[in-house]
């Protein structure tokens, strides 16, 4: 006996639904999964974008973000000062700066520093200040600052540029003191180039130092840049707290007697050649010691060396000294005086 047709019906009706589902479901997956025997989606990168970078096929805000810091790096900035130079730039303690100069040290070029690493004993050694002002300590860097620096703020500076140590104790000494020179002449028994060991040194200490002849009554005290001349009278106890910087010169004398000091002339003169120098000694004196001009010269030039060695030149009008309608200047050891028309 053979089914009703109704049943024939439904399950036709069946089958094609299954069919249509199943037709369906296969659109569906081809196009959300990346099936390995399909060929992978093409994502959708903007004509903008790095062709070099991979981007998801729909970049979020933290997706452009991302290509925007590779395409365009931070380039590195060169003007970052190095760790020496940034603690260099540390202000100093309100009592260093208030500390008078006749208690104070500052590096300078030239001196020679002992850094002692006190974790390791290799941390230790003998460094010179280079005429850039800085010390070679590797564990701190190439190019440490030095100069201008007290051995307090220097230590300090150390410490904070040592990384290799936790907890780096650095202890630093002047063994060598170079750059702070003056020179003492005139009637001493040690004349000479003397180095100070602080920014100032009081005048008592340098004539106990440099041991004052009895006949020497007087100071004649030569700052730079200047080149100006002061004088003290030694019988005047406010003399020994004059104070003497680096770079003057310091010459000690009597009245009408030779300093110990020469000058130097040549030109139209009379007696060129040395020529002892004497207290208080002026250029138109020098000129008639040495025998008087020759005719009428108009010229009178001064070469002195300044705190570098340098010759520093000064040119006077030897018409208008005479006439004076200008100023006498003081000659002082080691001048060397050319007169010319």
């Amino acid at each position: 006996m053979g089914r009703p047709r109704s049943c024939h019906i439904f399950s036709a009706f069946l089958f094609l639904i299954s069919a249509t589902g199943l037709v369906l479901g296969q659109a569906k997956d081809d196009g959300s999964k990346n099936n390995p025997f399909s060929p992978s989606p093409t994502p959708n990168i903007s004509p903008k974008s790095d062709p070099k970078v991979s981007v998801p096929v729909k970049p979020g805000p933290g997706d452009v973000k991302f290509i925007m810091q590779r395409k365009n790096p931070p380039q590195p900035d060169t003007q970052q000062p190095t760790i020496a130079q940034a603690t260099f730039k540390i202000e100093k303690p309100a009592e260093i700066r208030s500390t008078p100069p006749s208690e104070i040290y500052k590096v300078g070029v030239g001196d020679v520093l002992f850094v002692n690493l006190k974790n390791s004993p290799h941390g230790s050694g003998y460094y010179t200040v280079r005429t850039n002002g800085t010390i070679d300590y590797p564990l701190a860097g190439e190019n440490v600052i030095a100069a201008d620096q007290t051995v307090d703020s220097l230590e300090k500076m150390l410490i904070s540029a040592i990384t290799l140590f936790p907890n780096p104790q650095v202890e630093v000494k002047v063994r060598q003191y170079s750059s702070h020179k003056i020179t003492v002449s005139g009637l001493v028994e040690n004349a000479g180039e003397k180095s100070l060991q602080r920014e100032a040194i009081p005048l008592f200490v340098i004539r106990a130092e440099a041991g004052v002849h009895e006949k020497a009554n007087k100071a004649l005290v030569k700052r730079a840049p200047l080149l100006k001349i002061e004088t003290y009278d030694l019988s005047d106890a406010n003399t020994d707290n004059v104070l003497i910087y680096p770079g003057n010169s310091v010459e000690f004398a009597g009245d009408g007697s030779p300093t110990g000091g020469f000058y130097f002339i040549a030109g139209e003169i009379g007696s060129s050649g040395q020529k002892d120098l004497t207290f208080g000694l002026t250029l138109y004196q020098a000129v008639i010691a040495s025998g008087g001009a020759k005719g009428n010269p108009k010229k009178a030039v001064i070469r002195r060396k300044n705190e570098n060695g340098i010759f520093t030149v000064i040119e006077h009008n030897l018409r208008w000294i005479k006439d004076g309608k200008a100023v006498d200047p003081a000659i002082v050891s080691g001048d060397v005086i050319e007169i010319r028309n």
